[in-house]
């Protein structure tokens, strides 16, 4: 599980908001925080002030955080925004990032800003995600992990399962089903002149079930507390916000890139999608950068525990 937890801030207030959940992954898990703040790097006298009273500031902030009982270490940095988060990531050895988001959706702007894109692009650890205006989180209760058989979708579970684990938290298994869209198969493929078989559908809906089920009976039998649920949309990320507030999901934890449903729609876009809309932190994991394999077989299919349970689950 997570052994060190980099917390970028900024000075504001929003992005004190990455403070609660930080703490309640390092209560779980252990894990000593570091607090970072960069800033432009100081040549002036003036500017060295401001510096060590910015330094001041972030260790007021790291020993009221270590009041909560988490170890807690505060550093300044001048320089780029961006390079220094991922400087400090590789030199304080964090596996995990923790901020808000700054971006705004937008035709002009990238859905997550330009900091947090770079950092879950570049850093290579999971990010922990929290939207402006999201509810506060202090403990880890129950967690929605979206699956779909993908590489990426394994990785996103066992790091979930490794933090039920650690927490003693609940998890509920989701797989939506992508609903044949007629006006992408026949319209664009078939000229319009294309076939839709409604049973189509609805074999993909109780595939997606029977995996889901499998899966929750596997994660029992090692000793979870998970239930789990197939679902058919059109739309992928409205799906899992709607889910997550339906069970009041504590953190959404998903693959960056894993590939989702019988249109492969790509959940790089649903995960900028759900991360701008989501009420609650969501934890991207990068997948494998290995190219996506097939599905893998669910455990009652195969005789064997999958991949992505037998990874974590013994």
């Amino acid at each position: 599980m997570f052994s060190k937890i980099l917390v970028p801030l900024d000075g504001t207030a929003e992005s004190n908001i990455a403070l609660p959940p930080a703490r309640a992954l390092a209560r779980a898990t252990g894990a000593p925080i570091t607090l970072l703040r960069v800033v432009p790097r100081p040549y002036t006298l003036a500017e060295r002030t401001a510096f060590d009273e910015t330094a001041q500031a972030l260790n007021r902030v790291a020993a009221e955080l270590a009041s909560g009982g988490v170890e807690v270490e505060a550093l300044v940095q001048g320089g780029d925004v961006v390079d220094e988060i991922l400087q400090a990531c590789r030199e304080q050895a964090a596996d995990l990032v923790v901020m808000r988001t700054h971006g705004r959706a937008g035709v002009s702007r990238a859905v997550l800003g330009s900091v947090t894109q770079r950092v879950v692009a570049e850093c290579g650890v999971p990010v922990m995600l929290l939207r402006p205006g999201g509810r506060r989180i202090t403990h880890l209760r129950k967690l929605l992990v979206p699956i779909d058989g993908s590489p990426g979708g394994a990785v996103a579970l066992g790091t979930a399962v490794g933090l039920v684990k650690a927490a003693g938290a609940t998890m509920h298994l989701l797989e939506v089903a992508v609903q044949i869209s007629a006006s992408v198969y026949a319209g664009e493929i078939y000229g319009g002149m294309g076939y839709i078989d409604p049973a189509w559908d609805a074999d993909i809906l109780e595939r997606a079930r029977a995996y889901v089920e499998a899966m929750v009976k596997r994660l029992r039998i090692s000793g979870f507390a998970v239930d789990g649920e197939a679902r058919q949309a059109t739309n992928v990320a409205d799906t899992i916000v709607g889910v997550a507030a339906e069970v009041e999901s504590d953190l959404i934890v998903m693959s960056t890139q894993a590939l989702t449903g019988p249109a492969r729609a790509l959940l790089g876009s649903v995960a900028d999608a759900v991360v701008r809309r989501a009420h609650c932190p969501v934890l991207l994991v990068h997948r494998d950068a290995a190219a996506p394999a097939a599905r893998p077989a669910a455990p009652e299919e195969s005789g064997q525990v999958a991949p992505e349970v037998a990874a974590t689950a013994g």
